[in-house]
């Protein structure tokens, strides 16, 4: 029988918070417990706010949809005379609505809980805190497979808020199920691209873009934050806006009015903005800089235009977009973003927050720029966000005192929806021993530093995996350490192989930790994935890529084909990234078995989340084989070109031992070697390739970025395949010119 061919984007037709029935695991209770059944209620106060509804609602769906159980939803109207008669009655109640309610937290996500086996009360702080002590009772009956809840009487808060999140399923695109399963995962707020007050980036080509590529659509900013406040979250815009007048400028009021004035004032309920250097960069008087944007700017001027550089001016913008905003919506939280110049001398970052209005929220990258060096003295710098370095960076560290010591609000890029460039077109990186290290981390920052919000990841989005309850313990108050609630996740989808599943994820997470995240890797294997190209004399001009036209970042626009040439005087970088990815693919490679192992003891179907969990595993697996075989392509074809040419490195011991090939001495069997080399790894990275849309074939997220689009499908393995085929047609002509 054939099989069937995934369709791109299948993800979307899913139910992200379907729940199946569920049947008793390892971890189902002893008594005493709360035993739900057919004859409780669902008590809440008479009201038509929609977050109320819905919650309600939820949680009637998910006990009939789990355990065929029918509880009746009643709202009334005193609460007091209700809770009189608590018995088979869960209570969903604000702090507002009881008298001397037992929420301490102001954060308006927390809630109490109290659980007898006659009755469960909740109370929230809010509506919101009252929604998530739903999801919490869903969540603790989903690892027991059973409708039981544990005895409790104690308050939960997040530590972190906002937890903001962008559309994992399509770029600044939200359906209902999407937002729901935000709220689930105890997020509290969503980001959406702004490039004019009333667009996103996700549209048509814009004809003047800040930055190329950028899309415009029309968003109703205002029906976004309805939308998303009936599932108890707030929105954030990520600012693409220009601003190409300095706020010295007598015309500065007006300019700024007609754009950031405009979006709130049309969209007063947006609870902020982001503004980051690459895409807030004005005409800065700071000599350091050229003094004009990136897109403008002479190449042949040496110094970083403003976005990337700390400027003495910074704040003069920062000052001047902040009143035109507050104008409409005083509590607007304003989000400035020194992503951009982590680079730059301590000094001057910190002389910049020194200057900045207080009532901003300073954001700060968790990971970035710490420098290494590995276990044979070569330095390497985490260039983009990775988990390989569970952070807080010395940048991190450096700027959040002194946010602290100015009273600055402190939030921060964490990466922790679970997705980062240590591997751009994998939904979730399944490696939750190193998020257990980074958010013990945070959690740190949160006491040490008063770190508060968390942007949870940048434009790849967020998409549900294990990971989701994981975190969300992790950022609560009063819940199971991190080790107890990895191993209740374990039991709850693995059954008796639970233990199997722990040691692939530990594997995983070792192997994460051996990652170099060096810019070359990041922009290129590690973010297209098995769709990298093995070439030999093509350039990016000559590639035709597979892109659809409505990709933000279509095409080659934030990765690169051309993988660097080795530098001869200094391979030490190019040997320490092949040892340790080496290093890496064996992890992979042998967590991938027990999970595979695990999968098939647990009698999971091919559809079920464990097998898409083993899909994305070894989707990873196939990235790193991808990276190894790109590098050790790479060497061996600059050696046989340095050998033709007769160049005195071409016959480097090290590079040589490296990918396994012996110093011969003689020129033409040296080239022979190498080229006999290269045409195995074509042939094993073919098969890799075609092994990896087995994986795409299991979980259609595989392959997919909301800004990139899909670079990873049957369409572009088979570009890849050709490319790698036209590439030992070079390799083969140019053995015949040399006369080897």
């Amino acid at each position: 029988m054939n099989r069937r061919q995934t369709c791109n984007y299948e993800f979307r037709n899913e139910d992200l918070n379907a729940v199946k029935r569920l049947v008793p695991p390892l971890n189902a209770l002893k008594e005493p417990v709360c035993v739900l059944d057919d004859t409780w209620e669902i008590i809440t106060k008479d009201t038509d706010s929609r977050l109320v509804k819905y919650y309600s609602g939820d949680l009637c769906r998910f006990l009939n949809d789990a355990f065929g159980i029918y509880p009746r939803v009643r709202r009334v109207t005193d609460v007091q005379a209700a809770l009189k008669n608590p018995l088979h009655k869960i209570f969903l109640l604000e702090a507002e609505d009881v008298a001397d309610a037992p929420v301490c937290s102001d954060m308006k996500n927390a809630f109490h809980i109290t659980v007898t086996p006659e009755s469960v009360i909740v109370i929230g702080r809010s509506e919101r805190g009252t929604a998530q002590g739903v999801y919490y009772m869903e969540d603790h009956m989903k690892l027991r497979g059973e409708a039981k809840l544990e005895e409790e009487a104690q308050e939960h808060a997040p530590l972190f808020s906002p937890r903001m999140s962008h559309s994992g399923v399509e770029l600044d695109t939200f359906p209902d199920t999407f937002l729901e399963a935000c709220a689930h995962a105890g997020m509290d707020a969503i980001i959406v691209y702004a490039g004019h007050p009333d667009t996103t980036l996700h549209g048509f080509p814009d004809p003047d873009p800040l930055w190329p590529g950028s899309g415009i659509g029309y968003c109703d900013f205002n029906n976004l934050v309805w939308r998303a406040e009936g599932y108890g979250l707030d929105v954030y815009v990520y600012s693409h806006m220009r601003c190409d007048v300095h706020p010295r400028d007598p015309k500065a009021r007006e300019y700024y009015e007609a754009s950031f004035g405009t979006l709130f004032r049309k969209a007063p309920g947006l609870k902020g903005i982001i503004f980051v250097g690459e895409t807030f960069e004005f005409p800065s008087l700071d000599s350091h800089t050229s003094g004009i944007r990136a897109q403008l700017k002479d190449p042949a001027d040496p110094r970083p235009s403003p976005g990337w550089y700390p400027c003495f001016d910074y704040p003069e913008l920062v000052t001047m977009v902040r009143d035109t905003i507050f104008r409409y919506n005083p509590d607007a939280d304003i989000l400035f973003w020194t992503y951009n110049w982590g680079w730059a001398p301590k000094e001057e970052r910190l002389a910049l927050i020194k200057n900045l209005p207080k009532d901003i929220t300073l954001h700060v990258t968790f990971d970035m720029f710490e420098k290494f060096t590995d276990e044979n003295g070569t330095p390497y710098t985490v260039d983009d966000y990775s988990i390989s370095f569970e952070g807080p960076a010395q940048v991190f560290i450096d700027e959040a005192r002194e946010a602290m010591q100015q009273g600055i609000r402190l939030y921060s890029q964490t990466n922790t929806g679970g997705r980062t460039w240590d591997s751009g077109i994998t939904p979730y990186l399944p490696v939750p021993q190193q998020w257990q290290r980074r958010y013990e981390k945070l959690r740190e920052a949160h006491d040490k530093y008063n770190l508060r919000g968390l942007m949870e990841n940048h434009h790849y989005g967020w998409m549900p995996s294990f990971l989701t309850l994981f975190e969300k313990n992790a950022f609560t108050t009063n819940t199971i350490s991190d080790g107890e609630m990895l191993r209740r996740i374990a039991i709850r989808d693995f059954g008796p192989a639970a233990d199997k599943a722990l040691q692939a994820w530990n594997l995983f997470s070792e192997g994460i930790r051996k990652v170099i995240p060096a810019g070359c890797d990041q922009y290129g294997p590690y973010r297209s994935g098995p769709t990298y190209p093995l070439l030999f004399d093509q350039t990016q001009s000559d590639l035709a890529m597979p892109s659809v036209g409505w990709a933000t970042h279509g095409g080659f626009e934030i990765w690169f084909p051309e993988y660097p040439e080795v530098d001869f005087e200094n391979p030490a970088p190019v040997l320490m990234r092949y040892r340790r990815v080496l290093q890496t693919k064996e992890l992979f490679r042998q967590g991938c078995a027990l999970l595979n192992e695990a999968v098939t003891e647990c009698s999971a179907m091919p559809d079920s989340d464990v097998a898409r969990q083993a899909a994305v595993a070894g989707f990873l697996h196939s990235t790193y084989v991808t990276c190894a075989n790109v590098m050790r392509w790479n060497i061996a074809k600059c050696l046989l070109k340095a050998l033709a040419k007769g160049c005195e490195h071409a016959c480097d011991a090290a590079l040589l031992e490296a990918i396994g090939v012996p110093q011969t001495g003689d020129t033409s069997s040296q080239i022979n070697i190498l080229a006999g080399l290269m045409r195995q790894i074509a042939d094993e990275e073919t098969a890799n390739t075609l092994q990896a849309l087995r994986y795409y074939e299991t979980d259609s997220r595989i392959g997919f970025e909301p800004t990139m689009e899909y670079v990873f499908d049957y369409e572009h393995a088979a570009w890849k395949n050709a490319e790698t085929q036209r590439s030992l047609a070079q390799l083969e002509a140019f053995i015949q010119t040399y006369n080897i």
